[in-house]
Formats: C-alpha cells, sequence, structure tokens
C-alpha cells in the first residue's frame, strides 16, 4: 500500500477503538506528568530552592507543571469525544426493522449513475423449485453436550420481548447439491453442508497453476487487498435475469457468461467475467470493509447479502442486502444491537443462508446474536422489479460463564452449517451449539476449548444422522506463546466427541496460530474420499505450518505435509470426472501450491503477497485475492 493510500486511510479512520487506545495513552502520560510534578515540589520544598540560586531546576518544574495542565485538558477533550462517540454507536441503528430499510443508492466506480431499483411490493413473488429432502433426524443432548453443564444462558427474543420458544418456523434445507438453482458457487463453501467451494470437474493434464488475468484493487481504512475468509462468489445467470441487470451490454449478449462477484477489504464489490477478468459491471462502492464472503440468493434472485467487518467514520459493521439489478441496497442493519450482550465488536464475517420455502435468511452476528429475517422478498423477472421488507427479525442471544471478555467473548465469527432444520455453529467462547431452527432452542453445546474462525462441515454418515468437523484457533494465548488445538470430529446428533487430535501451536500477539481455514472433506467415490484435510497454522514453529489429511473415521493421520509457510486461506479441491482428485492450498508469503490426493507437491506459483483469502473455481479456473490489493484468476491445467 502506498503512502498517499496509507495518509488517506488513516485520517479517515477516527474508530471507537482507536480513540479508547488514544485515552488511555494520554491518561499514562499525564499520569506520569503529574507524578514529576509532586516529585520535583518536593524536592525543592526540601532543599529550599530559590529562584535567583537555582534557576534551572525552577525553569524545569515551570515546565512540568504547564506540561502537565496542557495533557490534562487534552485528556478531557479526548475522553468528551470518546463518551460523544460511544453514545453515538450504541445508538447507530433503531431496532424495527422498518427504520433501518434504506433506498439510500451507493456509489459505483467510476462514477457513472446508477438507476434506483424499481419496487413492486404488490409483485408476486417467483415460486422457489420444490427441494428434495434430506433424511431427518433428531438432535439430543447428552450428560457432556448439556448446555447445562457449560453455564449457557439462552434468550430467545420476538418483537422486542423474550419468549421460551418460537411457533414452527417451517425452516428447512435440503440437499447441499440442491442449494443453489443456478451453476455456481452462492456463498462460503458453496452451500448448507459447508462441504466446497469448487463447481463442475477440471481436466488436469499438465498439473500446472498458470496466471490468467489479474487485477488492481485498494485499500481502506488500513485494511488493504482481499482478506480472510474473502472468498469470491461464481455464477452463471439466465439470460432473463442478465437482460435486466446492469451489466454492459456486450456482457449481457455473451453466452455461458461465469459472473465473479467479489467483496473486498477496499469497500468495493467487483465484477468480472470469469474467463478473461474485464469488469462486466461498474464496480459497487459501499464503503466498508468486506472480510467475509457473502452470499447469493439460492433462489437464483439478482440479490447479494454481504457483511461489513470493521467500523469506519464512526460507522458501526452492519449487514448488506443488495439487489444485483441495479445496484441499490434494499435493507441494511447495524450490528449495534440494543439486545447484544457484547457491545465493543459488531462485524459480519459470516456468510449468511436462506431458506428458499420459507423466504427466511439466517445469519450469526460476532455480537453473539443469531438472526432469521423473514425477507418478503417481492421479485418479478419478466418485469424487472425487486424488493424486499422484512416484517420479522427473530433472535437468540447467549451468554456462558467463560464469556468474560479478556481472554473468551462471545459472538459468531465463523460461518454455520444447517441441516434439515438443525443450525451447526461455534464460537468466540470456545463451545459448539447444535440449535432448533424451528423452535430456536439450543439443543446441545461442545467445548472445543478455544475461540474459532474455521467454518465447520457436515458429513452425513450414510443412514441416519451424521458427522461435524471442527477446529479453533489458538487464542487463549493472544499476546505470543504457545499451546495446543485440537481437530475435532462430533456426533451431530448428539455433540459427543468421536475423535479429537492435537496440535502444538504458536501464535503471535493479533495473529492468530491453530486452525483458521476450513478443511477440505472428501468426496465420496474419489481419491479423497475418507479423508478430512487441514491447514494447521503456526507448527511445529511459529512461521510454518501443516496440510495434514485425516482418516475420518479413526482420527489418525494418513499423510501430512510441511509449509515453510503458515496458511489461514481454506484449501480447495478439484476433481476431474473420473474421480482424479488435486488439493490447492495457499500460504501468507503468496505460495498457491497443487499437490495430488497423496500430499505430494506437483507445482506451485507465488502472486506477490499474502493470500489470506480462500479461492473458489468454477471448472478449471480459480479466482482468489490477495492482501497485496491483487485479484487473480488462475488455470488449472
Amino acid at each position: 500500500m502506498n503512502l498517499s493510500i496509507l495518509a488517506a486511510t488513516l485520517s479517515a479512520n477516527e474508530s471507537y477503538q482507536q480513540m479508547k487506545s488514544s485515552l488511555v495513552i494520554l491518561a499514562i502520560i499525564c499520569a506520569a506528568l503529574f507524578l514529576a510534578s509532586v516529585v520535583f515540589t518536593l524536592v525543592a520544598a526540601q532543599f529550599k530552592w530559590s529562584r535567583k540560586e537555582r534557576k534551572t531546576e525552577w525553569t524545569i518544574l515551570k515546565a512540568i507543571y504547564i506540561s502537565t495542565v496542557i495533557v490534562i485538558i487534552c485528556t478531557l477533550i479526548c475522553f468528551i469525544r470518546y463518551y460523544s462517540v460511544g453514545k453515538k454507536l450504541k445508538a447507530d441503528t433503531p431496532e424495527n426493522p422498518s427504520a433501518t430499510t434504506t433506498a439510500t443508492q451507493v456509489t459505483t466506480k467510476p462514477s457513472t449513475p446508477v438507476t434506483s431499483a424499481t419496487t413492486a411490493p404488490t409483485a408476486t413473488p417467483t415460486t422457489p423449485p420444490t427441494k428434495a429432502p434430506e433424511p431427518t433426524f433428531t438432535p439430543a443432548k447428552t450428560d457432556s453436550s448439556d448446555p447445562e453443564k457449560w453455564g449457557i444462558d439462552w434468550e430467545i427474543i420476538r418483537g422486542g420481548n423474550i419468549i421460551d420458544s418460537m411457533p414452527s418456523t417451517g425452516i428447512s434445507f435440503g440437499k447441499p447439491e440442491d442449494y443453489f438453482a443456478l451453476p455456481g458457487i452462492a456463498t462460503f463453501r458453496g452451500n448448507n453442508f459447508r462441504n466446497s467451494a469448487v463447481y463442475g470437474t477440471a481436466n488436469v493434464v499438465e498439473k500446472t497453476l498458470s496466471k490468467a488475468w489479474g487485477r488492481d484493487i485498494g485499500a481502506l481504512n488500513g485494511w488493504p487487498g482481499s482478506g480472510w475468509t474473502g472468498q469470491p462468489l461464481m455464477v452463471q445467470w439466465d439470460q432473463e435475469t442478465k437482460n435486466i441487470m446492469n451489466l454492459y451490454s456486450e456482457k449481457k449478449a455473451k453466452e455461458g457468461l461465469v459472473e465473479v462477484i467479489y467483496a473486498t477489504l477496499d469497500g468495493y464489490i467487483y465484477f468480472y467475467d470469469l474467463e478473461d477478468g474485464s469488469y462486466t459491471r461498474d464496480p459497487l462502492y459501499v464503503g466498508m470493509n468486506f472480510k467475509g464472503a457473502g452470499a447469493l440468493d439460492p433462489r437464483g434472485y439478482p440479490i447479494m447479502y454481504v457483511g461489513s467487518g470493521d467500523y469506519f467514520s464512526g460507522k458501526a459493521p452492519r449487514m448488506y442486502f443488495i439487489s444485483l439489478i441495479d445496484g441499490s441496497i434494499l435493507y441494511e442493519k447495524s450490528g449495534n444491537d440494543g439486545y447484544s450482550k457484547r457491545s465493543d465488536w459488531t462485524a459480519f464475517d459470516s456468510s449468511p443462508l436462506v431458506d428458499a420455502e420459507t423466504d427466511t435468511l439466517i445469519w450469526p452476528g460476532e455480537n453473539g446474536i443469531l438472526y432469521t429475517i423473514k425477507l418478503n422478498t417481492q421479485y418479478d423477472k419478466a418485469a424487472g422489479t425487486l424488493s424486499i421488507q422484512p416484517a420479522e427479525l427473530v433472535k437468540t442471544r447467549y451468554y456462558t460463564d467463560r464469556s468474560n471478555g479478556a481472554t473468551y467473548w462471545i459472538g459468531y465469527e465463523p460461518s454455520c452449517v444447517i441441516v434439515d432444520r438443525y443450525l451447526y455453529i461455534s464460537e468466540n467462547g470456545g463451545m459448539f451449539f447444535c440449535i432448533d431452527l424451528d423452535t430456536m432452542k439450543l439443543i446441545w453445546a461442545q467445548d472445543t476449548r478455544d475461540d474459532s474462525n474455521s467454518t465447520p462441515v457436515f458429513e452425513w454418515n450414510g443412514t441416519d444422522g451424521g458427522y461435524i468437523y471442527t477446529a479453533p484457533s489458538l487464542h487463549w494465548t493472544a499476546k505470543g506463546g504457545t499451546g495446543y488445538i485440537s481437530i475435532y470430529k462430533l456426533d451431530a446428533k448428539t455433540g459427543e466427541i468421536v475423535w479429537e487430535q492435537k496440535f502444538n501451536c504458536g501464535t503471535v500477539d493479533g495473529v492468530s496460530g491453530g486452525v483458521q481455514s476450513s478443511p477440505v472433506l472428501g468426496k465420496p467415490g474419489t481419491e479423497l474420499d475418507g479423508l478430512i484435510i487441514y491447514t494447521i497454522a503456526r507448527t511445529p514453529n511459529m512461521w510454518d505450518g501443516k496440510l495434514v489429511a485425516f482418516d475420518t473415521e479413526t482420527g489418525e493421520i494418513v499423510w501430512e505435509k510441511a509449509m515453510d509457510n503458515y496458511a489461514w486461506s481454506s484449501p480447495v479441491a478439484v476433481y476431474d470426472n473420473e474421480g482424479k482428485a488435486y488439493i490447492i492450498a495457499c500460504d501468507s508469503v503468496g505460495n498457491m501450491m497443487l499437490f495430488d490426493s497423496k500430499g505430494t507437491l506437483l507445482t506451485k506459483i507465488n502472486l506477490g503477497s499474502n493470500i489470506e483469502a480462500s479461492p473458489a473455481v468454477f471448472n478449471d479456473t480459480l479466482v482468489v485475492g490477495t492482501r497485496g490489493c491483487q485479484i487473480y484468476g488462475i488455470k488449472i491445467k
């Protein structure tokens, strides 16, 4: 990032947290000066200094007095500003959903006017396709997964009131392959099982990776490029939808167009042609940092749901619902929620899911609230009209005996898995939850020891029930040091630990080790069948890492590959038509590596900067961004 970008972003960033740090520093300086003035005054009294005889000492004492007064005044001014900004942030968004609905239009880049969306509240929504249901099962707590064992206080909030349970919501998700109505990748790790960021197959002959295209992006608020989790979305729109969107005319006419949609840290959402990286439409400037992947509406509606990951110019992180017809904001809601039990951080880094049949969005927030939002979507493809009018926000909030705010917090940072009506997610305090979305009750909870940023993945057992794979980062020693984390296999019905594999890892202040990525679950009938593959950061040494394949049945290590540099980026697996498998993993110095199914390194290329984001793949083309302000299209040959 050049100096001009750095200056611009730092001058704009007067966030609440920065003012808090400044206030602490001023208070320390003030205390030191006050102590010095007291000491010098006592010394002067002891030795009975006269102004004529000890002129130098009196000059120093006078300077200390004046400096102390100035710093006290500055501290008071900083405190007043800190207090006023804090009040503003706390009241940033009213609880009434209708008050947060906005028709404000975002700015595009370059500054081309964007036509406002035409809404049609009375239009009849398109009927979503009927889903093929998965086999159902009923989770239940055991002695080892009873929420009371972990001191969990769980509350359901509807209409501003705390209630015992919801009447039936009707929420039910089907097979992961049925989640998205169009070809492509609609959410982080692809679907409600979070088991793939890859669409289609690749014909891998040369076993090489090559740069097909690259695009420059920028920085905002001190955040450059594309970061964790930072996965792009990909979609092959149907022609009717293309015709009503603000695509360039030549892109509307292009047969088989695959559009890459990428929300990045610089506050923009970019739109690229997968084939050559050219713009399909003007980039959309929203003006908030996007760390997470966002999501597309699974019904094929032209809607993007994306959450911001940091404060900017006093504006709290929030969720956005954006029309992809014209780029207008259909709805936004701040994470500064009056019902939250965590006020210091309100980001939405997770990637939401939408239940098509009930028109309900499910979105966990880092403020510790799980939102379910009845969208009341009205979409008329023929007329090109689209609106969302959220009528009811049902929430859950929680607290645990571990949520002390010093070592552990409350809050959801990774994305959730949903199987049938059951939601599975880890949280910042090291607990893993199973929640019944039909009643919004907490079914079971399991201790996984530490803050988790890794999105879990679900595996059916073939008959009844299934398994969850999850792993935490190493946070409890966040100021630096070493400790162990575990890879877990949990029984999805009971929450009991099936197996656990421990790894000793390191952490540098503010940059956690352990597992930050999401795993590859081997596809049945392929070379990776029966394997779960993780990247583990800062092991065995502080700057190293590992790529490790575990046997899903036993948890034993089948193979592991030492990495010279640690990784936060999630690996992906690509397959050919015969089930031959290849793994692509990226690391913190910009290496992108291609491995075979046994962990043998076949080739690697370097993209010039930390690849913290997670890639997505459409057939033989991979797309990923870097912290070096670049987005690349990579051919898998």
